[in-house]
Order: C-alpha cells, then sequence, then structure tokens
C-alpha cells in the first residue's frame, strides 16, 4: 500500500495522493451515501407503499 502523500504550496495543502483501492473505496462510500440520501428523500415524498409480494403480483413475476 502507498503511503499517502500530502502536497502542499506555500506550507497550504492543496492536493493529496492516496493508494487506488483507498480511492476507490472512497468513491464506493460516497455513491452508497448518494443512494441513502436518495431512499430516505423517497420515503419522505411517497406517502402510499406496496408491499414487495403485491409489487411482484401486480408485475406478474
Amino acid at each position: 500500500m502507498v503511503e499517502t502523500q500530502i502536497i502542499k504550496i506555500k506550507n497550504k495543502p492543496v492536493a493529496v495522493v492516496i493508494d487506488y483501492n483507498e480511492y476507490q473505496k472512497l468513491i464506493e462510500a460516497k455513491q452508497d451515501r448518494e443512494d441513502y440520501n436518495l431512499a430516505v428523500k423517497t420515503k419522505k415524498a411517497v406517502k402510499k407503499w406496496v408491499s414487495h409480494e403485491k409489487l411482484k403480483k401486480d408485475l406478474g413475476l
């Protein structure tokens, strides 16, 4: 694993170099958080819910 490197200009952090696998984990965590936030927003907006079994029946699955 590559050690994290902080790049500074005039002693102020401007960029970070991280391991690619760690970067992928950060991207996945961000996507998971966005999915969760969308689900919460949808749950608040939708007042009528249908059970999974009823949905499958309605769709002929």
